[in-house]
């Protein structure tokens, strides 16, 4: 995915954001969610070490031990990489689309979800209010794809372009669109409504938040343990 403007990587706490006019660094929404266990991830990094083992079953007595060793551990990283590559696309299509320009020409892997792209455009006709709006909130900032006006109401909305909508992004919509300010100091977009739109290769799934709030808190539990596990005094939100 692309770096937001205004981010920059903080050496061993990464992706922060500096309030333009303040100059105080806070981590990012996406960084927070990162202290959360994800026990599928390490089972996602053994299978794909295996499979590239297999796959190379017969080229591998070929390499010295320490060639064989950094190429089968950087299989996770190198597929990862094209998923973001991918994400990448689809996000600068869609934000072409919605700002009524003709987007670049989608080649590869990512030219199999441009139909769903469309489709969830052509169905759901949002009208845009901001788009990649970076906001802060309580001791942190992140970035949102889209605010719109869409079926009647005011709504955030996340673009996804992975296998499963996960439980971690309603934490990232519930931060946005719980924050206040925007770098200029001026109130963020209302929301009524938070959405998590994924852009698959057999269509879009649309999930939404179902409490925000709720979701809210949880975030800003995280937010806690994000200080904790930094060796960092534990955030307290203004009275």
């Amino acid at each position: 995915m692309t770096t937001p403007a205004l981010a920059q990587n903080v050496r061993g706490k990464g992706r922060h954001y500096q309030h333009p006019k303040t100059g105080e660094l806070l981590p990012s929404v996406t960084n927070i969610i990162g202290v959360l266990n994800k026990p599928a991830l390490p089972r996602w990094a053994a299978k794909m070490v295996a499979e590239q083992a297999v796959a190379m079953r017969d080229s591998l007595p070929n390499l010295e031990p320490d060639e064989a060793v950094d190429l089968l551990k950087g299989a996770p990283w190198r597929k990862s990489g094209r998923a973001a590559d991918r994400g990448t696309t689809i996000h600068a299509y869609l934000e072409a689309r919605l700002q009524g320009l003709e987007p670049k020409e989608i080649s590869g892997e990512a030219a199999r979800f441009r139909k769903a792209a469309d489709a969830f455009l052509d169905e759901w006709e949002p009208e845009p209010v901001a788009i990649e709006l970076t906001v802060f909130g309580p001791g942190y900032a992140g970035t949102g794809d889209l605010w719109c006006r869409a079926r009647g109401a005011n709504i955030l909305l996340d673009y996804k372009t992975s296998k499963a909508i996960y439980n971690e992004a309603a934490l990232q919509l519930a931060a946005l669109a719980h924050a206040t300010l925007d770098p200029d100091g001026n109130p963020i977009p209302a929301t009524d409504e938070a959405w998590v739109i994924r852009i698959g290769e057999d269509g879009y799934e649309a999930k939404q938040v179902a409490d925000l709030d709720y979701n809210y808190q949880a975030f800003m539990a995280a937010l806690q343990l994000w200080h904790w596990v930094n060796g960092e005094k534990v955030y307290e939100p203004a009275a």
